[in-house]
């Protein structure tokens, strides 16, 4: 049983947004995307687990400026209408239409037995025609009491653009949690099986704040673990302590010091101490974490970071009575490379294990994570899209393995992208841009290590099709095949934000020494000599193909000498793409 599918109206960054999700889904984004207040927004529906708090009850920072704004200008037109205007059904629709509601509405799909079908079932949307089992969190104002505030606020303000979103009145906003069948309030009681748990991108605290989070996990899970028979040895070992403390004597010093109240000492005789009647959580929560021989709170970050991401699976994965959603935000933090690695290789193994009452979301930055975790994982987020790429299927997933060290991102999130089919071109763009900084600064580069971009463009559309402040080129060698290029050049003629550029020639170093003056220089530089005829050409091309990295790396250090730069003109095809970067 998991969320399958997730839509959230006028919270924080989303005016309108849905995605999709799976049993285990990776979460993308630039920062600002919005993959922390997601997780947060998740949390209003759900029974947030012990580890953590969540408010239902929201504040204004919690609404989207955006809807706001837009009901307070209404607001102020409207109440600015003769009474009679104001009334009539038209008006009086359009303004409670765009009354700010916050709503985060989750589905659930993929129940495997009659439990997991007993905790959502109540929850059945009857007119669809695929069954499906939804709730819906809403913070909503009582209308009447609102509009009254609202006309007072819009009707003090004299100026419009004086009139702030931070301004709206929401004392009379309430919270419900109900079904979205039929809208009605869901008790605790079935929503007290249906868990959020959060290991926040802020986490430092983990182990070293007074709250202890570290010991709490602990705690709960020992308790969870401890057989009857433990738990009885734990009850003997108590009494046993508690005979030690008693043996001491300090409670009968403490009745029989002073010699003034010998008149009461016959009173006083009985009086002694019994253990309470131990409770096992209070026990076990003296103990705390270690590491070695040192306290855990006394180690890095890194290590605290990896201890509490092994402790809050190690819990949660066990539970088999109440559905888990478990959010990990950025689990690399404060890793180190062996860390990191250690830390994929344990959530992959996690999500693998059987357990359907079991849903994890983890957001990220990094692309070893992603490749790691298949791409088939991934929703990007941009703007107000969910993208899943998923649709990619085996072909990328198993490039992205081929090459764990390719990162995604950049291909997906970077302003203006150049990808190229090797590092001879990576080389000598990058020393370009280096050169002309002034107008190439944010430029990315990218080397595929293949000839083929089409499944690369796909991505890159998928996620960036519409945003015309993106801009994507691809540099490819022409190497006999006319059809190729002409199926890269469809994209270039459908979308005006991206460029496809082909040699002429064969490859990257026959344009090159064809263009200008460069095979003079680049034969004076290696110390050729030269016919004065066509097949000089073929002689500077074949010596740069025969060590295609080693002759290039040379050249660009020539390029970047202070002293006695080499001077190299760009091929075309190069320098129409660094155009369009520009």
């Amino acid at each position: 049983m998991y969320i399958s599918e997730v839509k959230i109206k006028n919270y924080r960054c989303f005016e309108q947004f849905s995605t999709i999700l799976n049993q285990f889904t990776l979460i993308i984004g630039e920062n600002n995307s919005g993959k922390t207040n997601f997780i947060k927004a998740l949390s209003l529906p759900l029974t947030m687990g012990s580890l953590d708090f969540s408010q239902k009850r929201l504040s204004i920072a919690d609404f989207n400026s955006s809807c706001v704004e837009a009901f307070l200008k209404t607001a102020f037109h409207h109440y600015r209408l003769d009474e009679e205007e104001q009334l009539k059904d038209e008006n009086l629709s359009v303004l409670i239409d765009k009354i700010p509601i916050i709503e985060v509405e989750v589905s659930f799909s993929g129940h495997k037995d009659n439990y997991e079908l007993s905790l959502i079932h109540s929850f059945l949307a009857e007119n669809e025609k695929k069954p499906t089992f939804s709730i819906k969190y809403k913070y909503a104002p009582k209308i009447f009491d609102f509009l009254g505030k609202t006309k007072e606020l819009v009707l003090s303000i004299e100026d419009i653009d004086r009139l702030k979103w931070q301004l709206l009145p929401i004392d009379n906003y309430e919270y419900d949690i109900v079904t979205v069948s039929n809208e009605k309030s869901i008790s605790f009681d079935k929503l007290k099986n249906l868990v959020v748990n959060v290991i926040g991108a802020e986490r430092d605290d983990f182990s070293d704040s007074p709250a202890m989070r570290s010991n709490n996990i602990l705690t709960k899970l020992l308790v969870s673990e401890l057989t009857v028979n433990e738990k009885e040895v734990i009850n003997l070992a108590y009494n046993e302590f508690f005979g030690k403390v008693e043996g001491a004597g300090t409670f009968q010093r403490l009745l029989n010091s002073d010699s003034t109240f010998d008149n009461i000492r016959e009173h006083l005789k009985e009086v002694g101490c019994i253990p309470n009647l131990p409770n096992l959580k209070n026990i076990i929560s003296n103990i705390t974490l270690s590491y070695g021989n040192e306290f855990l709170y006394q180690k890095g970050l890194g290590e605290r970071n990896l201890v509490f991401i092994f402790l809050f699976f190690a819990y949660f994965k066990k539970s088999k009575s109440e559905f888990n959603l478990c959010c990990v935000e950025e689990p690399e933090a404060h890793l180190g490379v062996n860390k990191l690695r250690v830390t994929i290789d344990f959530l992959e193994k996690s999500i693998l294990e059987p357990n359907s009452l079991l849903q994890t979301i983890v957001t990220t930055h990094n692309p070893a994570i992603i490749n790691k975790l298949k791409i088939s994982n991934v929703i990007a987020f941009s703007g107000n899209k969910a993208i899943s790429l998923s649709s990619f299927g085996e072909e990328l997933n198993d490039y992205l393995r081929k090459r764990p060290n390719f990162d995604i991102l950049r291909l997906i999130y970077a302003d203006k992208l150049i990808l190229v089919e090797g590092p001879s071109e990576e080389m000598l763009i990058r020393t370009h841009t280096y050169l002309n900084q002034e107008n190439l600064y944010d430029v990315e580069v990218i080397s595929v290590g293949q000839k083929g971009y089409k499944s690369f463009l796909d991505i890159w559309l998928l996620v960036n099709g519409n945003n015309h402040n993106k801009k994507i080129a691809v540099i490819r060698d022409f190497d006999d095949q006319e059809n190729a290029q002409i199926e890269h050049e469809k994209y270039r003629d459908k979308h005006p934000h991206i460029t496809v550029a082909t040699t002429v020639c064969y490859t990257l170093e026959d344009d090159l020494i064809h263009k200008g003056n460069n095979i003079s220089s680049i034969a004076k530089y290696f110390e050729i000599e030269l016919n004065a005829d066509e097949i000089d050409g073929v002689i500077i091309s074949d010596f740069l193909k025969a060590d295609k990295t080693g002759g290039m790396l040379t050249l660009c250090d020539a390029m970047l000498c202070i002293e006695n730069p080499l001077v190299i003109e760009l091929p075309d095809h190069i320098t129409t793409v660094l155009e369009a970067m520009r």
